[in-house]
């Protein structure tokens, strides 16, 4: 496990941001910390959004999506520019072509895939929605096989198959699915392997 946090090579997302563990025992902490947050705090925003959408009939999807990311990008934002997180390739952030080819497309993608997922928890139950998003690892399976970007190793293929077994398998309980939110949460769960791939 050492081995693993003290030879891995420092990441960097789009803009440039060091995204490197931490060294020694604190590295592994810093994961599980993180971890435990993304395991809390994921499901507590769902129920959220699930109370505005239909507790307070707040019948606006979209809105809702764009007021978390409208918040998220204000956050990044402001720790940039205050330099809490330095950027170590501010030359991309003024980048024309970088903003058209990569930021652009990405964002639209994130968006969409938002904005469809939200408008699906109009039609479905947040387990179904839920359960509906267990998916994406297939479609993006797929899709990267399907453009040639990378050839699925026997492993991985397993682990695809083993999540849409369980899927299947939950999904199979729900009574009836409108089909226009299973059209709407596939079109989210399409959108997000689009932007990972």
């Amino acid at each position: 496990w050492r081995l693993c946090w003290r030879h891995r090579q420092p990441r960097h997302s789009i803009l440039g941001m060091a995204a490197a563990p931490a060294p020694g025992l604190a590295g592994p902490l810093y994961a599980f910390a993180a971890c435990g947050g993304y395991m809390t705090l994921g499901p507590l925003l769902i129920l959220l959004n699930n109370h505005i959408l239909h507790g307070l009939h707040f019948p606006y999807p979209i809105a809702l999506s764009a007021l978390g990311v409208t918040f998220s990008a204000a956050c990044c934002r402001l720790l940039t520019l205050t330099r809490l997180v330095p950027l170590t390739r501010p030359e991309l952030a003024q980048s024309r072509a970088f903003f058209w080819r990569t930021t652009l497309p990405l964002a639209a993608l994130a968006a969409l895939t938002l904005a469809l997922g939200n408008a699906a928890y109009m039609h479905l139950t947040v387990g179904t929605c839920q359960i509906l998003k267990a998916l994406t690892p297939a479609i993006t399976l797929g899709l990267s096989y399907a453009l040639r970007l990378e050839e699925p190793r026997a492993p991985v293929v397993g682990c695809v198959l083993l999540m849409c077994c369980g899927t299947a398998v939950a999904a199979r309980g729900e009574i009836a699915l409108p089909r226009l939110g299973l059209l709407l949460q596939l079109s989210a769960n399409l959108a997000e392997a689009v932007r990972v791939v």
